[in-house]
């Protein structure tokens, strides 16, 4: 029983080589997804789906030396290329190939932190920071293009990885299916505040316990087998 909307959300971070998670933070519905809600490390490498990718957020992580892997949404993120002036990413969608990925190289400013009640749009010359990112771009079989955004560069990681590496977001779907169907962690018996927070909590303690007796196996990909490079557009 409960609400049609989201009532509560688990913000949970995962280490994708074993399919574990490492952390929850369990939240009401005004709590926001972002970066700088986990650790992080200096070297580390960190996967987001689309609500990560935030200007803010993506400078907290690298405020800490982490670096970013996250799927944009091309009408989310303000984005402007080396000479810091904005631009539409949707203008590079006709240069994406059908086969492979293209990359390409741009800047993200990030806004001040106070923020007047006017919906006014902010000045680029009042960005705090401005932080080099690149995108990669595959496209789907159905032709739809993909866009990635990463803050590693191309001498690091080449673009055909980076897709592959955004591929191991999918633990964390495969994680939550698994508290569902075994933990039944999507069937509250309560709607009222404490109570269910607290059953939530018991249930997520419970993975933890399992998960130090049995550990994960390791990734698995939603194909079923190892990719092969060439197919990394898909």
């Amino acid at each position: 029983p409960g609400a049609t909307g989201t009532e509560w959300r688990a913000h949970v971070l995962i280490n994708p080589a074993t399919g574990g998670f490492q952390a929850v933070q369990l939240t009401d519905s005004r709590g926001g997804e972002g970066y700088a809600r986990h650790l992080s490390a200096a070297g580390e490498v960190i996967l987001g789906d689309r609500a990560y990718a935030t200007a803010r957020g993506i400078y907290a992580a690298r405020a800490k030396n982490a670096q970013v892997v996250a799927r944009l949404n091309p009408h989310a993120l303000r984005i402007c290329n080396t000479s810091r002036e904005r631009i539409s990413i949707l203008e590079w969608e006709n240069e994406v190939p059908k086969m492979g990925a293209a990359e390409f190289n741009f800047v993200i400013p990030v806004p001040p932190e106070k923020r007047s009640k006017s919906h006014k749009t902010w000045s680029l010359s009042k960005a705090v920071a401005w932080i080099p990112a690149r995108i990669v771009a595959a496209r789907t079989r159905d032709g739809n293009v993909i866009w990635i955004l990463t803050t590693l560069s191309s001498s690091e990681v080449s673009a055909l990885r980076i897709m592959e590496l955004y591929r191991l977001r999918w633990q964390i779907e495969l994680l939550f299916k698994r508290l569902k169907s075994l933990l039944h962690l999507d069937n509250l018996p309560s709607r009222q505040g404490p109570t269910a927070k607290s059953w939530m909590l018991a249930r997520l303690l419970a993975a933890a316990l399992a998960q130090k007796l049995v550990q994960p196996s390791g990734p698995f990909s939603p194909w079923g087998y190892e990719l092969r490079e060439e197919r990394l557009h898909a």
